[in-house]
This record gives C-alpha cells, structure tokens and sequence, in this order.
C-alpha cells in the first residue's frame, strides 16, 4: 500500500527505484561499520524469519543492497535493510552491498517508520510508539501523517489510543497473546484493574475478539444498571429523609411523590384547626 507516500519519500526507501548512476555506486561495507537506524521503531524482530532470511543469503547473496548514510569516520546508519543487515551477521556474512544516500534527520525519522509499515507490520505498540514520536518530533498532526503513510486518521488514533493501556497489558500483545482487537474491547472499561482482571480473562478462556467484545458489552451493562439503581436506592433514600423531615416539622402526613428533577408534595390536614395550624407554620418560615 504505497499510494500514501510521496514520490520523493518513495524513492528514498524503495530500492527498487536505484537508478543507473547509482547502480554503479554500489559499494560493500564491513556489517560492523553499519548501525541500525536511530528512529527505528522495530524493537522486536521475528528470530525464525531471520533465521529463513540468512539462509538466503548465505546460499545466494544480498540480492538488493541496503541503503546508508554516510555519519563520516567509516561508520555508516541504516536508511533501509535492517532485516538484511541483522540477517548477515548471522549468516556469518562480514561485508554487505549497500548504497549511500544523504537523509536529513527528518527523512530518517519518517524512513524508519514508513519501511517498516510498508513491508513488515510492527507489532501495535512498536506501531502507536511509532507514531507517537513522529508526531511530536515533526510536530504534524494526525491528518498530515496519515496522508504520509497512506491511512486513515482514525486508524492511526485508535492505534495511539493503545498507548492509554496498562503496561501489562501492552506485554501481552508485543507477546501476540492479546491482539489489537482484544486491546479495543478491553479499553471501553478505562479502569486500570478491571482492564487487566479482563485481560486475564480473555487469556484464560482463549476469547476471540467478538467474544470479547460481547463479554465487554454485557460487563458495561450490568455496571451502568447496577450504577442505575444505586443511584436510584440513593435518590429514594434522600426523598424518604425530606419527607420524614417534613412530617417532623408540620407535625402531620406528607408524601412527597416523584424524584429530586420532578414532582409534588402532598401534605394532608385533618380539620380547621390543622389547616390552620400548618398554615402558621409556613407565615413563619416564609417571613
């Protein structure tokens, strides 16, 4: 899915756009002068699919160079082919073809993520990190990057929304025991502790995500009416204390029908005389 990167930005990670003058360029350059990409968001590399990927190239070669910037003293950043790069060393592969381009730290920040999203999908939370830096460290806002990678804005804000989990939680989809799914229905509960007893829980019962969600849907359910008649237990318990307060005070029956938003107040007389007497009662409150 490219369409959402420039054709400049493309260019500077794509290898297959090398062009003929640089195809001529192509150097080889000791693994050990080479650093990883200081913006990578990637923490966590798939071991067996770089195990796969230095078999390759042990029986075949690099078949692309990896792409570099010069940082000057021999020594060399990544721009593009970290896989590549980690994979030869394991191959026991000493020099690697690679092509120098000249980045500003700007471009490296975008590379690092823009590679990776592409090619290989980061885990969620490398993801929601990743996003996270580039929109502080560009200072662009949600819309702009989401034109940059080729996504929509409301899929990069529910990935960031991520970041609000427990730490805990965030281990567990890095691990792929929770996923992105399971992450979005455990966030609708927003207390800390009830998202991690139902973290568990999905994990013990092996939940799929709708399950999830549906467990989640009936949790909030049964919280908002039981909110619902607490709340309702509260308002007939302040009523009840008016109302006996009332017959405190005027000395008779009052029933007080409704709740605190709507209502009447009933308050009874037996004769004249009662009439009368409540009626003292109010000329002195009132005056």
């Amino acid at each position: 899915m490219k369409h959402g990167l420039g054709k400049g930005m493309l260019a500077l990670i794509d290898e297959n756009t090398v062009s003929e003058i640089e195809q001529n360029q192509i150097i080889t350059i000791s693994v050990e002068n080479i650093i990883p990409n200081r913006y990578q968001p990637r923490k966590n590399f798939n071991e067996e699919t770089l195990r796969e990927l230095a078999i390759s190239i042990k029986e075949n070669g690099i078949i692309q160079p990896v792409i570099v910037s010069d940082l000057g003293n021999g020594k060399y950043e990544l721009i593009a082919g970290e896989r590549r790069w980690k994979a030869a060393q394991i191959a026991g592969i000493a020099e690697i073809p690679a092509i120098i381009r000249d980045c500003s730290e700007n471009e490296r920040l975008e590379i690092a993520l823009i590679e990776n999203i592409q090619r290989e999908n980061l885990n969620p939370i490398e993801e929601a990190l990743a996003y996270k830096e580039i929109l502080e460290r560009l200072s662009i806002t949600q819309d702009e990057l989401a034109q940059k990678i080729g996504k929509n804005r409301s899929s990069i804000a529910n990935t960031l929304r991520l970041l609000k989990l427990p730490e805990y939680i965030k281990e567990k989809i890095i691990s792929g025991v929770l996923t992105e799914g399971h992450a979005r229905a455990i966030l609708s509960l927003e207390d800390v502790d009830k998202m991690i007893a139902f973290a568990d829980y999905i994990i013990q019962n092996n939940l799929s995500v709708r399950e999830a969600e549906n467990e989640v849907k009936k949790f909030l359910e049964k919280e908002k009416s039981v909110s619902r008649e607490t709340s309702e237990k509260k308002e007939d318990f302040i009523l009840k204390n008016a109302e006996d307060e009332l017959i405190r005070i005027l000395e008779t029956k009052v029933e007080i029908k409704g709740n605190r938003k709507k209502g009447k107040i009933e308050i009874h007389y037996f004769s004249d005389e009662d009439f009368a007497r409540i009626f003292e009662i109010f000329k002195k409150l009132i005056q």
